[in-house]
């Protein structure tokens, strides 16, 4: 008789187990709107989809001038008021108790800050976590690996066995740069493209419960 194989799996929070992007980007767009600065949401969309928000409002720093950290504040004001409008991806919430009724062990790593916990409460799956790591916690921004370095050495994770979920090549580089699996989350209309380092590319979450059966097999 073997041991039973633990999964971990460690998420990325926007686009990945919420939809945010349609908060995201008009906020992005009426920051700079409300400087009288035109800007594209299509360009929006992809840039944030592939890098983040704090890379746009950097990139729109050279072009217009208008301070990184002035232009932070007024956006995360503004999509602040958007939170309640956004929801879990599809077959987020199933994948999740799905993964906990399979006694696999769940953990959040994003960029996201204050309204974190608040989203995941009101979304029904805070429950779901062992722990919730935000930009309040310190450690380095994506790619770096040092948050998913500190929930895997304070969990003691099989490293083999621990996947970063996420639908970004930046979460795809922090997992192999943790030396951890990858499962990179491709639903239809994203544009990122994979950088072969994943382990897993899924077009549904729900593909994550397979991953999990499959462990179990092993």
């Amino acid at each position: 008789m073997t041991d039973t194989i633990i999964r971990s799996f460690i998420w990325d929070m926007d686009g990945t187990l919420i939809d945010s992007y349609g908060a995201i980007v008009p906020s992005v767009h009426d920051t700079y709107a409300a400087f009288g600065i035109e800007t594209d949401e299509d360009e929006i969309r992809r840039h944030v989809m592939k890098y983040s928000v704090s890379s746009f409002l950097q990139l729109m720093e050279e072009r217009t001038g208008k301070p990184f950290s002035e232009m932070s504040k007024i956006y995360s004001g503004i999509n602040e008021t958007r939170n309640k409008t956004i929801g879990l991806m599809k077959n987020a919430y199933e994948t999740l108790k799905y993964l906990n009724e399979k006694g696999c062990q769940n953990y959040v790593f994003t960029h996201r800050g204050n309204s974190t916990q608040e989203i995941l409460k009101r979304c029904g799956v805070e429950e779901y976590f062992d722990e919730i790591v935000t930009n309040r916690s310190g450690f380095a921004r994506k790619p770096e690996p040092d948050a998913l370095n500190y929930l895997v050495e304070k969990y003691s994770m099989d490293k083999q066995n621990t996947y970063y979920v996420g639908d970004r090549s930046l979460d795809m580089e922090c997992a192999a740069n943790a030396g951890i699996g990858g499962i990179l989350y491709l639903p239809e209309g994203s544009y990122t493209e994979p950088i072969g380092t994943e382990t897993y590319i899924v077009g549904d979450l729900s593909e994550i419960r397979d991953i999990c059966d499959r462990a179990a097999d092993d």
